[in-house]
């Protein structure tokens, strides 16, 4: 009687295995997806997957009023950062959170981010809520297929977007910048560098015309001269930057008579005509 039992036990496990190998993969109704997108320095993804309206009703019928919704399809959807955030002024650490949404026939709906990521997409544990924030739906195009976008983008903010149907969500997130390139700075060319990213995009300014003082003092050459020059222009400081700028043309051409200045001869004739 054993004999047969484990000959049985055997040919469910060869079954089995032979099964799984000769199953085809077929997609998903809902077929999974994945966005990216660096905020500044931070990187924020969103992992899901995107299900159809086909013809349904879906706001109170496919998606129930007043019941958690896995803002997409299948297994959770997952908000990925790599670094603290905001969120409509509310501070969240690194990490992975599964993204649910409570929708409601009137007034806001509600985003939450749940620390618990590893159940079914449907499985929602409120003790395990880190963040609740109000969103209001907003109307907008018909979108088949649901889908998240990053949208408003500058060096420290994004506002994160779920279109379906003919409702828009946005989740507004903002980064410090400020802090990761203040960590990253080294040598002089990091600190050039974040110098020309604050004359660039006219933010940290002061941390700037630090940022550039302490590349002089490590090298003073005709790149870190025009940085500091470029940050005073943006502070409105026309007469010192034409002064440092002048002093960055002279200090190029001392060590090539050839060397090209016609970017920086611009910027000083732009300056000189603000004087």
């Amino acid at each position: 009687m054993k004999r047969i039992v484990a000959i049985v036990l055997a040919l469910a496990v060869y079954a089995g295995s032979v099964w799984s190998q000769t199953t085809p993969r077929v997609p998903r109704l809902s077929q999974g997806a994945k966005v990216s997108q660096f905020v500044g320095l931070s990187e924020v993804s969103v992992t899901y997957h995107r299900p159809g309206v086909k013809g349904r009703q879906i706001w109170g019928n496919v998606v129930k009023y007043n019941e958690a919704w896995r803002a997409g399809a299948n297994e959770p959807t997952l908000l990925t950062l790599s670094d603290e955030v905001t969120i409509a002024g509310k501070k969240i650490g690194a990490g992975t959170y599964r993204l649910v949404v409570f929708p409601y026939q009137t007034g806001d709906w509600k985003f939450i981010l749940n620390s618990e990521v590893k159940n079914w997409g449907s499985i929602y544990d409120p003790k395990f809520d880190t963040l609740t924030v109000a969103v209001k739906p907003e109307a907008g195009p018909h979108e088949e297929w649901m889908t998240f976008t990053f949208k408003d983008l500058t060096p420290t903010s994004a506002r994160l977007e779920l279109a379906w149907e003919k409702v828009r969500l946005s989740l507004p997130m903002e980064f410090n910048t400020l802090s990761k390139i203040q960590a990253s700075v080294g040598n002089w060319q990091m600190l050039a560098s974040a110098a020309k990213f604050a004359a660039d995009n006219g933010m940290y300014l002061t941390e700037g015309l630090g940022w550039a003082d302490r590349a002089i003092a490590l090298e003073k050459n005709p790149r870190t001269l025009q940085v500091k020059a470029e940050v005073l222009a943006k502070m409105g400081k026309n007469a010192d930057a034409i002064a440092l700028g002048e002093e960055a043309v002279k200090l190029a051409k001392a060590k090539d008579p050839k060397a090209n200045t016609g970017q920086l001869d611009a910027l000083i004739n732009e300056w000189k005509g603000k004087k």
